[in-house]
């Protein structure tokens, strides 16, 4: 029940910030990059993150084993974040590079490239989730502890705006080539995303101590045993909580991928908006988000995290289908605008200032039901989750614009793929958001019975 000092929340932020720069370029660009640099057709984009996303999702149960059985002299969770950021750096720059290559190669050098790209990604999340669930077991700490983390994460979707859009454009105009000002910029955000991990490495020492050489208490098995793996997973979904955690999880970030692959296209095709003004909506989204942190910790604390999520769902569908109605465009103005965007950051920000934590009180549930410790494995779900829905979010994305006529090449769009271009950013994905709401609503662990989990747990 430690309470933590801000030295510690801050040290443990940072990295959020590198897994918001990875996270947020990849869902929001990476589309965009692939169509309208690359010269890639939209459904066979929505292929290349799909694959990305079956890879993702196949190593996340690797990762989290492993991270779980990791003995070191320098901790359990750092020396994973530390070798697989560097990856995720490398791989960020080699993924929003235009190589000359084939139009028929094209395909496999982005398949293999996002395939490095999410191992570098989640051999860090993974420990670093893990992390923040050895960091304390105190139900309010864990939520302010992810809403530092949330402040970081916030940053970082804001410096992650900014590069892709309004650093392209500065060094368009020194000269430099579109695919070359890209590639510039996925080289910075990789080394940025890369630092910051790094600061948390650091930072974390009291919380992730050298494990003793001599302790016999885990062996670590170097074989690789996919089975077990597989079991350990099958065993985690007796859980209820686990169900409905996960359910509502590929629910909510199916809705996310989609809203965040969409807006690109909404803000250059619809709203027919520069990449500066664009730039400087993507910005306000994370301003917005980070202003809301405080509000979320004030909600959460009173009617408790789960209800928080339903309210922020509840009116940011509302919002939305509201837009949708009256079509945001010139008619609606900046009001139109302003709304949109925050309605985008109920759904999206607050998911991120809330389900970490949500999974971390699963741990606790799981030592009161099974006695074993799993946290690794436990928080590797989420990543798991993540893989499976954002990849389907782009490739439903995807088929709709190409089906609805998308044009890669076009520097205006038929007026189907406007139409379907606002329907997935506002309609198609509030579905999705709806039923995770109902899901949620029923998740049983609440603060009350987690409270009762931990003093049982005391009590043994």
């Amino acid at each position: 029940m430690t309470k933590l000092t801000v030295k510690e929340k801050l040290g443990y932020a940072s990295a959020s910030a590198g897994d918001a720069i990875a996270y947020t370029a990849s869902g929001t660009f990476l589309m965009f990059f692939l169509t309208t640099v690359a010269k890639i057709s939209p459904e066979t984009a929505g292929v290349i993150t799909a694959i990305g996303a079956v890879w993702n999702a196949a190593i996340n149960p690797v990762i989290g084993h492993y991270a779980d059985m990791v003995r070191t002299r320098f901790g359990r969770r750092r020396p994973m974040m530390t070798v697989f950021s560097i990856v995720l750096a490398v791989a960020f720059f080699l993924l929003f590079t235009n190589v000359p290559i084939g139009p028929g190669v094209k395909p496999f050098y982005y398949g293999l490239m996002l395939m490095l790209y999410w191992t570098g990604y989640t051999g860090f999340f993974v420990p670093y989730l893990a992390l923040g669930a050895d960091y304390t077991s105190n139900y309010e700490e864990r939520t302010v502890l992810r809403l530092y983390a949330s402040l970081f994460n916030m940053g970082g979707s804001m410096l992650s705006m900014i590069l892709p859009t309004l650093f392209v454009s500065f060094l368009e105009g020194l000269g430099l080539a579109t695919d070359r000002a890209w590639s510039v910029s996925g080289l910075v955000l990789g080394l940025v995303s890369a630092g910051s991990i790094l600061i948390t490495v650091m930072a974390c020492g009291r919380k992730d101590p050298p494990c003793p050489p001599t302790d016999e208490s885990v062996k670590v098995s170097r074989k690789f045993r996919p089975i077990k793996i597989l079991k350990e997973y099958a065993s985690l979904f007796q859980l209820k909580p686990i169900r409905y955690l996960v359910a509502a999880s590929v629910l909510s970030l199916i809705g996310y991928s989609m809203l965040l692959a969409a807006m690109m296209y909404f803000f250059t095709y619809d709203l027919g908006l520069s990449s500066s003004a664009s730039s400087a909506l993507l910005i306000s989204r994370a301003l917005t988000g980070a202003l809301l942190i405080p509000v979320t910790g004030a909600i959460s604390r009173r009617i408790d995290k789960k209800w928080t999520l339903v309210l922020a769902y509840g009116l940011g569908v509302c919002v939305l289908a509201m837009l949708r109605v009256i079509v945001v465009s010139g008619a609606a103005g900046a009001l139109g605008i302003a709304a949109y965007i925050l309605g985008i950051v109920l759904l999206t920000a607050i998911y991120w200032q809330l389900i970490p934590s949500m999974y971390y009180d699963i741990c606790e549930y799981d030592l009161w039901k099974t006695g074993r410790e799993r946290q690794a494995t436990i928080v590797s779900l989420q990543g798991l989750v993540e893989a499976v829905a954002v990849g389907l979010g782009s490739l439903i994305l995807g088929i709709v614009l190409g089906a609805a006529g998308f044009d890669e090449a076009a520097a205006v769009q038929p007026e189907t793929a406007i139409t379907w271009i606002r329907n997935c950013t506002m309609v198609i994905p509030s579905v999705f958001y709806v039923i995770a709401m109902f899901i949620l609503a029923r998740h049983p662990l609440d603060r009350k019975e987690y409270n009762r989990i931990l003093e049982d747990l005391h009590k043994r």
